[in-house]
């Protein structure tokens, strides 16, 4: 639905603040405004005598402190020549705002292309980009004793229910992570780096959205998250093996791209792999946390932990599969 300042609901019901907000972001009038989907933040798309902008609402929990390290972020990604996206300052001069305790942002609207998936070019330039990322903030502060995933596994794995071949299979990949951990560099990762955070201009890239996850971690976890992004096969919704196994030769080009400007270490080649496997146990784990904590979860939730036993077992499946295309793509 679109709107020209009338009523707009949020996801939850709840009327979204347009008029506060427009006096907020006037962007020389605005001529429209459409709810974007997805994500867990809220989003609007604004046209506006300025040009397209893009409004977000960060979810209640968003600290503001979190929120200003992603704004300095963008800000000095733009000062080094990295294609983040503008922000917007508001009429007050700040760059965010706070309306019902929610914070808001404002940042110009990208134009370009999405990720088109059955183009290698895009691939390999995901590759590229998300290696001049990582040299672009490689002098940034990023002290961080270990990943999220990997504390948050030490956690659940000892949640009272958990199966017992769960826990072990989670104290394994616990101990082998461990014992790369010390080699493996810091930086603040992306954290989001998938197919929808790209718009191209063509074969190039012409701007990265979605540093709402950049945060201080180690710097294979990007690696992780693209890997498992662009890899995902998908037959046809509702078929069991829909989005479980990887394309390994889409995997080999990103890597390939990425390695050709930055390449990792062997710590970080052996913890890719065991990092895909870890945030697919940590999901499962987590919903099944939430259960046992009295949430009643949907038959989505349950479809979703099926999907992630299916992913760790094919990823256990075609360990020294993987392992090969890594080392081939890294060579």
């Amino acid at each position: 639905m679109t709107s020209t300042m009338g009523v707009l609901l949020d996801r939850a019901g709840a009327e979204l603040p347009l008029s506060e907000l427009a006096s907020l972001w006037p962007l020389g009038g605005w001529n429209s405004v459409a709810p974007v989907a997805g994500g867990k933040n809220e989003h609007l798309r604004v046209e506006a005598t300025d040009g397209v902008h893009y409004l977000r609402r960060s979810y209640r929990s968003k600290p503001h402190e979190e929120l200003a390290r992603q704004l300095r972020l963008m800000r000095l990604l733009r000062e080094r020549g990295f294609p983040a996206p503008e922000v917007a300052p508001a009429s007050s001069g700040k760059d965010h705002a706070e309306l019902d305790g929610r914070l808001w942002i404002a940042t110009r609207g990208v134009q370009g292309t999405p990720f088109i998936d059955a183009s290698p070019a895009h691939v390999q330039a995901m590759g590229r980009t998300l290696a001049r990322y990582h040299q672009t903030v490689a002098d940034l502060p990023a002290a961080v004793a270990e990943p999220a995933v990997l504390l948050e596994l030490r956690t659940r794995a000892n949640d009272e229910g958990v199966d017992a071949a769960v826990r072990t299979r989670t104290a394994h990949l616990v101990a082998q992570l461990t014992a790369v951990l010390p080699h493996l560099p810091r930086v603040v990762v992306h954290g989001g780096a998938r197919r929808g955070s790209l718009v191209f201009n063509g074969s190039e890239v012409a701007g990265v959205l979605d540093f709402d996850s950049a945060h201080a971690d180690v710097r294979v976890l990007d690696l992780a998250v693209a890997v498992h992004d662009v890899g995902k096969v998908y037959t046809r919704p509702g078929e069991a093996d829909n989005k479980v196994a990887l394309d390994l030769g889409r995997v080999s080009e990103l890597l390939a791209a990425y390695s050709r400007d930055l390449r990792p270490n062997e710590a970080e080649i052996e913890a890719l792999p065991l990092l895909l496997e870890a945030k697919r146990l940590k999901r499962g784990l987590g919903r099944l946390s939430r259960s046992r904590h009295g949430e009643r979860l949907s038959e989505n939730d349950y479809t979703k932990i099926r999907l992630e036993d299916q992913r760790i077992a094919w990823l256990e499946e075609h360990r020294s599969a993987l392992a090969a295309a890594f080392r081939k793509a890294l060579a």
